[in-house]
């Protein structure tokens, strides 16, 4: 008897074709991908994509979104109880950890700066970085410094775990290092003009 093909829900095509978005979305940027690609990725017809998601735009952002979310719900669930330093650890832990097991889906979203809408799902996983590392910090409504401090950590983070998806020859733990060391010298030059990054680092050499 012919195999017979199993059928596929309506969510489960979705999920296809979103997964077939990010892996092609990895190599190239939104602008230049076009709904042949797509469709060749997943294997499936054009009229099909477009039957699910209407058009590339809706379903570049979905697929997007599903990784803006995916990386939010990994932050968020490291985040608890414990120590500064451990929490700020477990934290960046946990996002080495998503960049590389969803490293299609991180890249996906790291080089979606050109459309307002897409742009906008990175500043989303921003955001949610941002106020974990406040809560780890105890701080509730930040300075100007401490802004200037976190973002240029996280916009530093970004950039070395780029570097390191496309080079063998750093070790995680190198990079893990790296990130944390220059996480904590932003917040220490930033302590002398913010009294409660100060009330952090103490509270970090308290253990």
């Amino acid at each position: 008897m012919p195999e017979q093909r199993t059928r596929l829900t309506t969510e489960q095509r979705r999920a296809e074709l979103i997964e077939a978005t990010l892996r092609a979305l990895a190599t190239r940027e939104p602008e230049r991908l076009s709904v042949q690609e797509i469709s060749a990725e997943a294997g499936v017809s054009v009229g099909l994509l477009y039957h699910y998601f209407g058009g590339k735009d809706a379903l570049v952002f979905a697929a997007m979104e599903s990784a803006a979310d995916k990386m939010i719900a990994d932050l968020t669930a490291a985040a608890g109880e414990g120590s500064l330093l451990g929490r700020l650890m477990t934290g960046l832990g946990a996002y080495l950890d998503h960049v590389q097991l969803h490293s299609v889906g991180w890249q996906a979203l790291m080089r979606a700066g050109g459309s307002s809408g897409l742009a906008e799902l990175g500043r989303r996983v921003d955001a949610a970085s941002f106020e974990l590392i406040l809560d780890a910090l105890g701080i509730d409504t930040p300075s100007e410094v401490a802004v200037m401090a976190i973002e240029g950590c996280l916009a530093f983070e970004k950039a070395a775990c780029l570097r390191w998806l496309a080079s063998a020859d750093v070790e995680r733990a190198v990079l893990e290092q790296l990130l944390a060391g220059t996480f904590l010298a932003a917040l220490q030059s930033a302590s002398g003009a913010d009294p409660a990054i100060a009330a952090g680092l103490a509270r970090l050499a308290e253990g």
